[in-house]
């Protein structure tokens, strides 16, 4: 049996090792045929590597969408409150400023400005 360790290499980084093992009668592998058995598991470890890699870049990415999509969800939320503040500041007569104010000193209550904005505690109505 003939086995090869070749590296697992993307771009310079050492991935880890992949052992090829090849079934061989004594005696009978010329030196020509073990170099070409070389080529052949180098080249398997090397889309072994671009698989890891790619797996590796895909969970990467799914993560920074994830981040993504949070961010923007939370613009929405936000979008979403300044209307409800603009619409209620509008409604009673009074200058936004003031409204906000209101709002973060617990004067103005958040169910009044859902039901002035026509949402529910859950989101929009």
């Amino acid at each position: 049996m003939t086995t090869f360790a070749v590296p697992l290499r993307r771009r310079g980084n050492l991935l880890g090792t992949l052992n090829v093992f090849v079934p061989t009668l004594p005696d009978t592998t010329p030196a020509d045929d073990s170099t070409s058995e070389l080529h052949v598991a180098q080249a398997l470890a090397d889309a072994a590597a671009l698989g890891l890699q790619n797996r590796s870049t895909y969970a990467q990415y799914r993560a920074l969408s994830g981040q993504l999509q949070g961010a923007l969800s939370s613009r929405v939320r936000a979008d979403e409150a300044f209307m409800a503040l603009r619409q209620y500041a509008r409604r009673q007569r009074l200058p936004l400023d003031q409204v906000a104010s209101a709002v973060v000193e617990g004067v103005v209550d958040d169910a009044e400005l859902r039901r002035e904005s026509g949402t529910s505690a859950d989101g929009p109505a």
